[in-house]
This record gives C-alpha cells, sequence and structure tokens, in this order.
C-alpha cells in the first residue's frame, strides 16, 4: 500500500528574512519522500536558510572551498542505505537562490523548492558527483519531483 503522507519534522533555522515556512518545505519532502519509496512512516530534516557569507565559511571549513554555495548537505545515512529516519541537514544560501532565480527568469520559490529536493536527495545518498550515471539519476529525479511539485501547486 502506497504511502499518502509521511509524517516529516522540520527543524529550521532560518538566519535570514524569506517568504517561506516549514509547511512549504515539508510538502515538498513529502513529494520527495513518497517518489523515493521512502522505507519510515516519519522523517526529520534539520534545515538553514542563510546569507552567502555565512555559506561561504561552512563551505569553506566542510569542504575546503572558500566561495559561497547555493546548497550543502550533511547525509546521517551511509549512502542509499536508509537506516534511520533521522535525514540529516541542508543548508540553503537564499542569496544564492535569489541570484540564480533571476539569472534563469523563474520565480525563487521554484529555485527554493529545486535546491531543497537536491538536498534531500543527497541526504537520501544520490550523488551526481561519483558518476555521469548517477548524474543522469539524480537529476532526472530532481526534475520529475519539481514537476510534482508545481503542478500541486507548491511552487510556480
Amino acid at each position: 500500500m502506497k504511502k499518502e503522507k509521511i509524517n516529516i519534522n522540520i527543524y529550521s533555522d532560518y538566519r535570514v528574512t524569506c517568504p517561506f515556512d516549514d509547511d512549504f518545505f515539508k510538502k515538498i519532502a513529502n513529494e520527495v519522500l513518497k517518489t523515493i519509496h521512502f522505507p519510515f512512516n516519519s522523517a526529520e530534516i534539520s534545515l538553514v536558510i542563510t546569507d552567502d557569507i555565512e555559506m561561504k565559511k561552512i563551505n569553506k571549513e566542510y569542504r575546503n572551498i572558500d566561495n559561497t554555495t547555493d546548497v550543502l548537505s550533511f547525509p546521517q545515512n551511509e549512502g542509499k542505505k536508509i537506516e534511520s529516519s533521522l535525514l540529516g541537514d541542508i543548508v540553503i544560501s537564499y542569496d544564492t537562490a535569489v541570484s540564480q532565480a533571476d539569472t534563469a527568469g523563474i520565480t525563487v520559490d521554484r529555485e527554493i523548492a529545486f535546491l531543497f529536493i537536491h538536498g534531500i536527495l543527497h541526504l537520501l545518498g544520490y550523488d551526481h558527483e561519483i558518476g555521469e550515471v548517477e548524474e543522469k539519476e539524480m537529476f532526472e529525479l530532481q526534475e520529475n519531483i519539481l514537476a510534482k511539485i508545481i503542478d500541486l501547486s507548491i511552487c510556480k
């Protein structure tokens, strides 16, 4: 029997002012987890929305890259073997999301949704940096989930 809704706890830390709330992120997470057939009835995700200055510091500390980035993920599970409903942490730079949305001519909520989906997929063991097959799999999945979210009017 297919799960209709997974109980999702978002532990959010909005370090910048943004027009999104936990409900927005819960709806997105629910679609991602339903799509990948998440094995648990609940999930926990820590989410930080920050600016480019802090994101640059985090990227430097954890990846030794002295630049900002759009999204970082810190999974609690090893690879795609999901043994816990505690998935991990996602950090999104609101500054970069706004800039990327402007450049692409899309809404900020669509870009934030895209980045959050990307982050969750990393928490679930997907990794586009290990090879072409994995990259294709992850990006196709990401685009399919984003299309569902747009169809559900979660974002525009």
